[in-house]
């Protein structure tokens, strides 16, 4: 069993939770950060993101900070 199953955290997250995740208002931000700061994509027909994705994001700019 794998840790997202143990903790019943979802797998995918859909495009309103992401904003709320990042504080943000706009899907244009979310748009704007996939073209310019390497933000996962969404799948799903676009309307969702993986959250195994956006976690290793969210290391990615820990660590660049």
């Amino acid at each position: 069993m794998n840790h997202q199953q143990a903790t019943n955290e979802p797998l995918f997250l859909t495009t309103k939770e992401v904003l709320e995740r990042y504080r943000i208002k706009s899907k244009v931000t979310l748009w704007k950060w996939r073209k310019e700061a390497g933000f996962p994509d969404p799948i799903h027909n676009g309307r969702h993101y993986a959250k195994d994705s956006l976690d290793k994001w969210d290391e990615q700019q820990k660590q660049a900070a």
